[in-house]
């Protein structure tokens, strides 16, 4: 059965919600916010379904905001990628990343850095993106750098139009 979500990519009360059910409760992080999420040029990413409750959630902000990624003009860093346990392998995940991919790409991203968990770099890897750099310990998970570099061309409102059909059209399992 078809379900229909909406997506945001100012909602940080959504996100908000989604990253201390998967991050902390789940996860056991303690450090889930930063100044980052205070930051105006962060896009905090949520999906809601049709009960308005929040689902999934991401951000994407430019990599100023990251120490050592660099600062290099079109440079992004994407995280907190979360699905809600009941939402989990219907492949809304992948629409997030692409929904948060063509919001940066609309503001400037050139290329999206991201600090996955070791445990999902398949994921990440089928998108497109490649590790670099060490592997690293935030809080008690490793985690190593990747990236992917974006598609440059301007966005037609009828293709942003499609994107946004294909991933409202996610389905629960």
């Amino acid at each position: 059965m078809a379900e229909t979500l909406t997506y945001r990519p100012d909602d940080f009360d959504g996100a908000k919600a989604v990253r201390i059910r998967v991050f902390m409760e789940e996860q056991g992080f303690q450090n889930e916010f930063d100044g980052v999420d205070q930051d105006p040029r962060t896009l905090e990413v949520a999906v809601r379904d049709a009960d308005d409750n929040p689902v999934g959630c991401a951000r994407v902000f430019p990599s100023e905001l990251e120490p050592g990624v660099g600062t290099e003009e079109g440079r992004w860093v994407f995280g907190r990628l979360a699905v809600v346990p009941e939402h989990r392998h219907s492949g809304l995940g992948s629409k997030i990343l692409a929904y948060s991919e063509e919001e940066a790409r609309m503001r400037g991203a050139k290329e999206l850095h991201l600090h996955a968990q070791l445990a999902v770099m398949p994921f990440y890897g089928r998108a497109g993106y490649e590790p670099y750099g060490p592997v690293e310990l935030d809080e008690h998970v490793e985690h190593r750098w990747m990236r992917k570099q974006l598609e440059c061309r301007k966005m037609l409102s009828s293709s942003r139009t499609a994107l946004t059909a294909q991933a409202n059209k996610a389905t629960r399992p």
